[in-house]
């Protein structure tokens, strides 16, 4: 991300892995969110301004970001009429904050309107993602995700997932989805770094599948939390020890 926004990096990927595990360590946390962030530090002003970078990294206990309910029931999701920038607008490729204004806008709408996430399409109304989220539908046995060639962020939590399903021998395509395949699908989850792996149990009013987790959602939800607590291990590389 900061390589695409021309931000020089004072120090390597694997001193800011380390730094982590300290922040961990430093406040005593056995489980915790973690938020390392990038930015211009002080000096000049304006646009073309080129500051030192600043690196600061935040932990702090969070629960289910979609809520515990959400985890178990499935949400309730809504399309934005705010849509995901396209892909010669902002880098969509890169985890930048800027790129969450959209977002932002995208989800305190969907909340007014009594829903629980936002799902955005991206400039040819094709589904993108949601505002912090990953989307992934099911339809007869086979699981689709929109493609990274669009206009979403390429998660690492939607990576995992992908790799768990294929794992376990659920197909699992990339491809351009519709607005319509959301309503006819049998079961829809989201994923994120926050809302890990949550079922949606219904889009734009329309109930989707039966209406409750689905047992598709329910497996990839069952073996992510597995992962991401070290019961089972799928890639040591996916370790870090604090």
């Amino acid at each position: 991300s900061a390589h695409l926004c021309m931000l020089p990096m004072p120090y390597t990927a694997e001193q800011i892995s380390e730094a982590c595990l300290e922040t961990v360590r430093a406040n005593g946390l056995d489980e915790c969110y973690l938020r390392p962030i990038a930015f211009m530090g002080a000096g000049g002003m304006g646009i073309g301004t080129q500051n030192p970078t600043q690196v600061s990294i935040i932990a702090w206990r969070w629960g289910a970001y979609l809520g515990d309910e959400g985890l178990k029931k499935g949400i309730r999701a809504k399309v934005s009429s705010f849509t995901r920038a396209g892909i010669n607008s902002l880098m969509a490729k890169g985890k930048i904050t800027g790129h969450y204004v959209s977002s932002i806008m995208a989800k305190r709408e969907v909340l007014a309107a009594g829903y629980d996430e936002a799902i955005m399409l991206d400039p040819q109304g094709h589904v993108a993602e949601a505002s912090g989220e990953n989307i992934f539908i099911v339809r007869d046995g086979a699981v689709s995700t929109p493609a990274p060639g669009g206009s979403l962020l390429g998660g690492l939590t939607r990576d995992t997932a992908i790799r768990i399903m294929r794992d376990m021998g659920i197909p699992v395509t990339e491809r351009s989805i519709s607005r319509d395949e959301l309503y006819i699908a049998d079961e829809m989850f989201m994923v994120g770094t926050a809302a890990e792996v949550t079922p949606v149990r219904e889009v734009d009013h329309r109930q989707i599948g039966s209406g409750s987790r689905g047992p598709i959602t329910e497996k990839v939800q069952d073996a992510y939390f597995d992962v991401v607590k070290g019961k089972t291990v799928i890639d040591e590389s996916w370790l870090s020890y604090v």
